[in-house]
């Protein structure tokens, strides 16, 4: 099951991106609606993994729940960072950031693809999501210096339309609306939520085909 879909969604993805269409969707309130802050000369580059693997509930993906301790502490996001000059490009940039933070085999992985780069203005960097498939759940060895917390959910569930949410925040004195998909009782937001946004406009686009 999970190779046929990983070839739909490669078939998908060939035809054509959603893009920033989709992204915006699960923009927070006060998200610049364009991109008129991006500076391609100066952007931070970076690379996320999203991971999709035949799980006990049908295809799954994870989630981190970063290290409360680190300068990101509890934010739940994808495994992934900042390239290094060693890097590369941006896909070994997210599979070396994920085989630290969450100890997979690097030699499992398939790659589906890259969806839409994601520029953040907050902290100028410009994240390249990469989609890998495995054909079995992976044996995950978490890194507790960076990871508080895996969180694992079926594609079928986070897809779910009563679990895509909205909520209130507070940031500097001013409240912002930000839509979110409840992962297993974790708020997925912000860049994130925007990046699986996409995603799930192509899964949504092969199951209906």
């Amino acid at each position: 099951m999970i190779k046929e879909i990983a070839k739909l969604l490669m078939d998908a993805m060939a035809v054509g991106l959603p893009g920033r269409s989709a992204q915006v969707r699960m923009a927070p309130s006060l998200r610049p609606p364009g991109e008129s802050h991006f500076d391609g000369s100066s952007f931070k580059p970076s690379g996320v993994l999203i991971l999709l693997f035949p799980g006990r509930d049908g295809v799954s993906t994870i989630f981190i729940e970063r290290s409360k301790q680190g300068p990101h502490g509890g934010q739940v996001s994808l495994p992934g960072g900042k390239q290094e000059p060693g890097d590369a490009d941006l896909v070994h940039t997210a599979i070396r950031e994920s085989v630290e933070e969450i100890g997979i085999d690097r030699n499992e992985l398939n790659i589906i693809g890259k969806l839409t780069p994601l520029y953040v203005p907050h902290s100028n960097y410009c994240i390249q999501p990469i989609i890998a498939w495995t054909e079995r759940e992976p044996v995950f060895r978490i890194n507790h210096d960076e990871v508080e917390e895996l969180v694992v959910v079926s594609i079928d569930q986070l897809f779910r339309p009563e679990n895509r949410k909205t909520m209130v925040l507070n940031q500097n004195g001013t409240e912002i609306t930000a839509p979110f998909y409840d992962a297993s009782g974790h708020c997925v937001w912000g860049a994130t939520a925007m990046i699986i946004s996409e995603l799930e406009d192509i899964f949504t686009s092969c199951i209906s085909e």
